[in-house]
């Protein structure tokens, strides 16, 4: 399985409700909303890496497993 966002190596980890979760060496353990998904794949953009990993290291300080939603996204073109 591929990262969602870095695009390297990562491992899916099953979960409930509309999300994709997965666990990658660089950008760590993360749950994604199906909803982000599509709409990132229907415009064609992707996530800042650096800003992202940034954010996703903030939110492991109040949660296990940090949830990104549409709202929360940090997109780039």
């Amino acid at each position: 399985m591929i990262c969602l966002i870095c695009a390297g190596m990562a491992s899916r980890i099953e979960c409930q409700g509309p999300w994709e979760e997965r666990d990658c060496p660089h950008c760590g353990h993360y749950r994604m909303a199906d909803a982000l998904i599509l709409t990132l794949m229907e415009q064609g953009q992707i996530f800042d890496v650096a800003q992202t990993r940034n954010w996703l290291a903030q939110q492991r300080l109040n949660e296990v497993v940090p949830c990104i939603q549409a709202h929360e996204a940090l997109l780039a073109l």
